[in-house]
């Protein structure tokens, strides 16, 4: 009788240990994996006006440049804190690394997990809190609201942007 409760004590154990192995994936992790994060896609809805006139969904086309779209976004934690770095890579080499500021996690319920930054291709240099939609080993998105001009009328757009693992 003892040689069957240790047998299922042992194999109860080795179960607790396997599963708890698969839930150390946080979002953490996810976010600050070592190789970065490359645009993939960015989506506008509605499509946006851009400064030339020319009205588009697809963002990749109508708003990032080809070297923008290599760009390499990378969430830092470490002894000096949260940070984010954006590494400029245009023609394969380093060109520019500019820390963006720190980064946090707002809310890590897992319907409502929304992450503090500054995005990278918005020029006024402020912190914004964005929804992240996806959040695993190999994809970032996240969807962010903005006004583009002030008063009732002005149009809102949201932003859906995607980044795949970098290289």
């Amino acid at each position: 009788m003892k040689r069957v409760i240790s047998s299922v004590m042992v194999v109860v154990l080795m179960a607790m240990v396997f599963s708890s192995c698969e839930r150390n994936e946080s979002n953490e992790k996810y976010l600050t994996n070592k190789k970065g994060w490359v645009i993939a896609k960015a989506i506008s809805n509605p499509p946006y006006l851009n400064s030339s006139g020319v009205e588009n969904a697809d963002l990749a086309k109508s708003w990032f440049d080809e070297c923008e779209l290599s760009d390499i976004l990378t969430f830092k934690s470490d002894n000096d804190g949260k940070r984010t770095v954006l590494t400029s890579t245009c023609d394969g080499n380093v060109k520019q690394k500019e820390t963006l500021g720190t980064w946090k996690f707002t809310s890590e319920e897992k319907d409502d997990l929304k992450l503090e930054f500054r995005i990278p291709f918005f020029d006024d240099g402020k912190v914004d809190v964005v929804n992240v939609t996806n959040l695993d080993k190999e994809n970032f998105e996240f969807s962010y609201k903005w006004k583009n001009g002030a008063g009732d009328d002005a149009p809102q757009y949201t932003f859906t942007i995607t980044y795949k693992l970098g290289k």
